[in-house]
């Protein structure tokens, strides 16, 4: 592995391809298993800074890449907040501003049943 860090890219995703088969291969352990594949995993993004999480994974054929930490950690942080996460982040505000469920519910174009279960949530 730690030939990984110094070669050259072009060879990086090779070695990077063996490794992950033979973590696959010799370790028994699926938590251990899981560990060395993103450590690899991780040296590989440290490699390729420009590409995008999608063809780094395309490259090293990663489908078990996804009940990673890493990967969770990546795509939370690069995923974009979905309407309604933006939406709902304004309900405290509007609570503050002494504003019924309701009106906040009719002003957002939300359920009110949404409203009263983040309420819930963030209490």
């Amino acid at each position: 592995m730690a030939k990984l860090f110094i070669e050259t890219p072009t060879k990086a995703t090779s070695l990077a391809q063996q490794l992950i088969t033979q973590a696959r291969e010799n370790f028994t352990d699926e938590n251990l298993q899981k560990k060395v594949i993103a450590f690899i995993q991780a040296i590989v993004f440290y490699k390729f800074p420009n590409l995008a999480l999608e063809e780094i994974e395309a490259m090293l054929d990663l489908d078990a890449f996804k009940n990673t930490r890493l990967y969770e950690s990546i795509l939370a942080k690069t995923k974009p907040e979905t309407e309604l996460e933006t939406k709902l982040k304004l309900v405290p505000k509007l609570t503050q501003k002494s504003m019924s469920i309701q009106e906040i519910a009719e002003l957002l174009e939300l359920d009110t049943e949404i409203i009263r279960k983040y309420l819930q949530e963030e209490s």
